[in-house]
Formats: structure tokens, C-alpha cells, sequence
């Protein structure tokens, strides 16, 4: 390997100085257009990250983003950069089907695994731990989205965030999607979930009985999902 020189040393530590400064201020906006090479910033998703992550963003973690690149490229798009920045004593793991090329220091991993492949994500946790946050920008096909959700989900601790990005594949046919949407995509997984959040309303099922029942929920350990235009945000109760 090449040696560093002085000066190429001293731009790096300055743009991580002034990275880490950004992600401490919790403006990820601002992180996102300073490392660039994310399409979360032209999607507008970051003011969402800021309102779900800055409780997270000083806490010692695993976080694991699904989809770090392009699909027949080995570089790494910039969003694992960001994530380093902003969680500044977490360990990042890149999960992708593509081998990737990531050389951006101790805390930043990458897992070369198929996200619909429970014995791929079984391999990931036992090499890095449960994570508290999932950021899942994989295939976006909806049956690779429930896969991901069903094996992880349950190895999550209680206040973790579980997000799912670009939902608007749920209306198109190649990502297994349609109008309307079926149950199989990224909103049939939604509504599930929402499900799961309304079989707490005590007074449905405590108070008032009599004006009719339900069945049990799916998924009995949601406590927040919060929904905008192409993402959702899933807290573990």
C-alpha cells in the first residue's frame, strides 16, 4: 500500500473534523451535501433522519445499511460516510450483493450477502452484533424487504429504528409491487405494522368490546411507525 503523504493526511483528518462537526449539530442535510454520492439528499429523506436518529446519534450501536452502491459497481456510495459521521461511536456494517471497496476506517464494515437470505444475515450478526438502527436501501423488491424485516426485526432491542426507503417500488410490477398494493410490497408490510400499532388502543379492546373484535397482531412489539413520501421509520416497543 502507497504511503500517505503529510498533506493528503491533514485534508482527510480536516474533512472528517469538519464531517463529525456537521453530524454532532445533528445536520445531516448539510453532511449529505458536504460527501455528496447519496440520493437520500435529492429524495429530501434527511430532514426524517434528523427527526428519528438524533436521540441515537451519540449512542454506542450497530447500525447496518442494506444497499451501499450501485448495482455493478464496487464503489460504495457516499451515505456509508454519512452515517460515520453521525454516529460517532456507533460500528457501521454496508450490506450488499455486490462486493464493495470500503476504506473509511475501523468503525465501517461491509457484508457482501443477498438481504432475502436468513443464513447471509444470520453470518452478518454473529460477525457484528444485533444492530439498534437498520436503514434498508436494498433491492426495494418487496419480498426481499419482508425477508430482511422478518429475521431482523426480532434480534432488535426495545427503542431500535427499523427504515425502509423508496416505498414507491410497493406500485411498480418489477419490484413486486402494483396498484393497488399488494400485500407482499413495502406497504403491505406498512399496514401490517399499523395494525400491530392500533391493537394497543385500550379503548377498541378494553372499553369497548361490544362494538366488535379482532384478531391478534402480526407483529406484537410495534410501538411507533411513522410514515412520509418514500420512507418509513419503525420503533421497537
Amino acid at each position: 500500500m502507497a504511503a500517505i503523504s503529510g498533506t493528503t493526511a491533514r485534508r482527510v483528518a480536516r474533512k472528517l473534523r469538519t464531517g463529525q462537526a456537521l453530524g454532532l449539530a445533528n445536520r445531516l442535510t448539510a453532511l449529505g451535501r458536504f460527501y455528496g454520492d447519496t440520493d437520500k439528499l435529492e429524495h429530501g429523506y434527511f430532514p426524517f433522519y434528523e427527526r428519528h436518529f438524533r436521540h441515537l446519534r451519540l449512542d454506542k450501536q450497530v447500525v447496518y445499511e442494506i444497499g451501499v452502491g450501485g448495482f455493478e459497481s464496487e464503489s460504495p456510495s457516499g451515505s456509508l460516510r454519512i452515517w460515520r459521521d453521525y454516529f460517532l461511536r456507533s460500528t457501521l456494517v454496508g450490506i450488499d450483493i455486490v462486493p464493495k471497496v470500503i476504506e473509511w476506517g475501523d468503525r465501517v464494515r461491509f457484508e457482501q450477502a443477498d438481504q432475502s437470505s436468513p443464513a447471509d444475515l444470520a453470518r452478518i450478526v454473529e460477525n457484528n452484533g444485533a444492530p439498534m438502527v437498520v436503514i434498508d436501501d436494498g433491492s426495494h423488491v418487496g419480498e426481499h424487504i419482508w425477508a430482511s424485516f422478518q429475521f431482523l426485526w426480532p434480534l432488535m432491542a426495545s427503542g431500535a429504528v427499523y427504515v425502509i426507503e423508496d416505498l414507491s417500488t410497493s406500485y411498480y410490477p418489477d419490484f413486486g409491487g402494483g396498484e393497488p398494493t399488494p400485500d407482499g410490497s413495502a406497504l403491505g408490510l406498512l399496514r401490517e405494522l399499523l395494525d400491530s400499532v392500533q391493537a394497543q388502543d385500550v379503548t377498541f379492546s378494553d372499553l369497548m368490546p361490544d362494538l366488535g373484535t379482532r384478531s391478534a397482531p402480526r407483529f406484537e412489539d410495534v410501538q411507533e411507525v411513522a410514515v412520509y413520501p418514500g420512507i418509513a421509520f419503525i420503533v421497537k416497543a
